[in-house]
Order: structure tokens, then C-alpha cells, then sequence
């Protein structure tokens, strides 16, 4: 369903917002892998400019190509010393790339994610409440 975009109109033309998730400005590390068309695995890092359940969109020197399958894990901040550092593993396909238009605006691309899954820096899926208060994004209070 589409949604008005936060900017009315350009030059009396109405925009829609074609996304169906609220992206969220998180400016997070993220490493990055795809292979080329000849099967090389090309690794590079970045930081987030955004993201949703849907989608990453990564600012890096460095791009995959449009339709590149590509896997990113976007290390999350420890919420507490106490707290066990998480990542979100997602997959999905490059969709668009954005080049540099100078030097204050990074070039980036976006992806949309067909897998996501938040996990421990291990590796392992965080996927009942425990593993949730270990890295500190339970909704419960412990008092």
C-alpha cells in the first residue's frame, strides 16, 4: 500500500512512498560480501544509512552490482556492559546503486532483504526471550 512521502509535492507533482516498512536512520557498521559473475567473493564494509525488516541501504566506496545477491551483517551496539553484543544477518539483492555526487554525499546502494535474523556475535540465532535479555532488547524489566 502506498503512503504519502514526507515531501508533498515537486513541482506540483505529488510523491508516494512506495515503501511498505518504516525505515529507521541508524548509522551502523556493516560488512558486506557478494560474488562476482565468475564466482569471486568480494568482502567490503560500510555503515547503514537506513534500515528496515525490508531493507539495508549501505554507504561504502564500494558497491556490489544491481541483482548481486548479497549478504550483510549489521553489528548492533551493546545496550549495557553487562549485555552480549548482536548482529542482524540479512541476505538479499542489490536493487539500487547510488554513486558519489561529490565529496559530502558517500555513494551507497540498497538492498532488499529476502532473510533477516538477529543473532550473537557467535553466530547463533537469538530466537526465544532468554537470548533477548542477554543482549538487552527484552521488553520486560527486571527489578
Amino acid at each position: 500500500m502506498a503512503r504519502r512521502a514526507s515531501t508533498p509535492s515537486v513541482k506540483g507533482i505529488e510523491l508516494m512512498e512506495r515503501r511498505g516498512a518504516t525505515r529507521y536512520p541508524l548509522r551502523l557498521v556493516v560488512t558486506f560480501s557478494w560474488k562476482d559473475e565468475v564466482g569471486v567473493l568480494h568482502v567490503s564494509e560500510g555503515r547503514t544509512r537506513d534500515i528496515n525488516g525490508r531493507g539495508i541501504y549501505v554507504q561504502s566506496g564500494l558497491t556490489p552490482p544491481v541483482g548481486s545477491s548479497v549478504e550483510m551483517n549489521v553489528l548492533l551496539p551493546q545496550l549495557a556492559p553487562s549485555k552480549r553484543p548482536a548482529e542482524v544477518h540479512a541476505e538479499g539483492r542489490v536493487v539500487r546503486i547510488d554513486l558519489a555526487a561529490s565529496e559530502s554525499k558517500a555513494a551507497g546502494f540498497a538492498a532488499m532483504n529476502h532473510t533477516v535474523i538477529l543473532r550473537d556475535m557467535e553466530g547463533h540465532a537469538i530466537d526465544d526471550q532468554n537470548s533477548w535479555k542477554q543482549i538487552g532488547l527484552d521488553e520486560s524489566r527486571d527489578e
